[in-house]
């Protein structure tokens, strides 16, 4: 692969303009760039509902939005904005409307994988490696300018080391172990059944912990339902739909462990120092989304002829059974958990 020359290079765009959890781990593009030379000035181009991500990671000279509401009038808001005005452009989402923004800023540079749509309209394009953590694929990318890089590195983000609830910050104050339940995903087979949760829940509390769950607006009714079965107010705290991204990464960070499914707050705790438990049911860790530190867990039923039955999952259980999930059993979990803790 060619090397570029660091002397031509100002400007660099990052296109990733898909899930939170994508962009998230799109991040140490940012960082390894800057730390390779401060003087790149590196910009992002994500959806307008992720703009809080801007409060968290600083090291993005400029964040600019896009409306994917609509296909080709958000390409040419974005362009308006981007055209001439960037030296180098990467892009790890593998969209036809990625490659068409890239194509059409008119970068000299455009780098891509191998697998994306239109790659054809690519300077450069980088072997897509299945075997690879997302991270690390991503960072793939910037092999053409950064030739030394640690994939793992943690990543330094601006939490609060104060939750403006009280009922937390007591707890906290009191040193009480504090287990963060996320029960929400986009897809209904990575999702642990929220009955469950409940089970899981109860197990908690009676050995004497606390539990706050957390998730986005579109899970508050599964936290509700899991409240009821519950039926504990004074050590259930929901949180649901109540924070920020910065306030939920914070809270993650100041509590003992995260249990949640392969989705979004997996690669929100990545970035903190608490420890991890996800959930797999209907996809596998082998896609290179998993929570790679040393002690992070995943907790999963083996040998399943029918898993993974898609990258994303689906609305309901092809296979009508749903054994995934079914049978990964909340002793299971807890089991998990407590080892977790433990070494903790």
């Amino acid at each position: 692969m060619e090397t570029l020359g660091s002397n031509s290079i100002k400007r660099i765009l990052v296109i990733q303009t898909a899930f939170l959890g994508d962009v998230l781990l799109s991040l140490p593009i940012a960082h390894h760039l800057k730390k390779n030379n401060p003087a790149y000035e590196v910009s992002y181009l994500i959806k307008k509902e992720l703009s809080q991500i801007s409060e968290i990671f600083h090291q993005i000279d400029e964040y600019i939005l896009i409306d994917k509401s609509k296909y080709f009038s958000s390409i040419k808001d974005v362009l308006k904005k981007i055209q001439n005005k960037f030296d180098v452009i990467i892009a790890p989402h593998r969209s036809s409307r990625t490659a068409l923004i890239s194509f059409f800023s008119k970068a000299p540079v455009r780098i891509s994988f191998d697998k994306s749509s239109l790659n054809f309209l690519y300077t450069h394009l980088i072997n897509y490696r299945k075997d690879y953590h997302e991270v690390q694929r991503n960072l793939s990318l910037i092999q053409p300018i950064v030739k030394e890089i640690n994939w793992k590195e943690k990543i330094s983000l601006k939490l609060d080391n104060y939750i403006m609830n009280d009922t937390f910050m007591s707890w906290r104050y009191d040193n009480k172990k504090i287990i963060v339940i996320a029960p929400g995903t986009n897809w209904e087979t990575k999702r642990y059944p929220e009955y469950y949760f409940g089970i899981l829940t109860k197990k908690f509390i009676e050995q004497g912990f606390k539990v706050v769950l957390i998730g986005a607006n579109q899970d508050f009714e599964i936290g509700l339902r899991i409240e009821k079965q519950v039926k504990d107010e004074v050590n259930l705290l929901n949180l649901i739909g109540k924070l920020t991204l910065k306030e939920s990464i914070s809270l993650i960070n100041l509590s003992d462990l995260l249990i949640c499914n392969d989705s979004a707050p997996t690669h929100m705790a990545v970035f903190t120092d608490t420890p991890i438990l996800t959930i797999y049911g209907s996809t596998v860790p082998g896609f290179g989304f998993y929570p790679f530190r040393d002690f992070d867990r995943i907790v999963q039923i083996e040998n399943l002829s029918c898993k993974p039955c898609g990258i994303h999952g689906h609305k309901k259980c092809p296979e009508k059974h749903f054994k995934c999930m079914i049978d990964l059993k909340p002793e299971i979990v807890f089991k998990e958990a407590v080892s977790i803790l433990e070494k903790k």
